[in-house]
């Protein structure tokens, strides 16, 4: 029954003006039911793309953050004062 809510709800947010006819179409038709769960599943992966993305850029920033802290000791080395 959660899954049904999930679905729904997906596609109802898309369509907000819509609720009664995709509830319907929900209902009586497969292919539509199908479709909100593949709609559902596409969301849902490109939600886990996008945290994943984050993730990767705050890695990214990270490394660079330490890349320059590593070539300023380079620096000191190569250069001494």
């Amino acid at each position: 029954m959660e899954l049904l809510k999930d679905h729904l709800q997906t596609v109802k947010q898309k369509f907000p003006h819509q609720s009664d006819r995709i509830e319907e179409l929900y209902r009586l038709n497969e292919d539509f039911r199908t479709l909100c769960a593949d709609y559902l599943l596409c969301i849902r992966e490109l939600q886990k793309f996008h945290n994943e993305a984050d993730e990767k850029k705050t890695s990214e920033e990270e490394y660079k953050n330490v890349q320059s802290e590593l070539e300023n000791e380079l620096f000191q080395f190569i250069f001494p004062v």
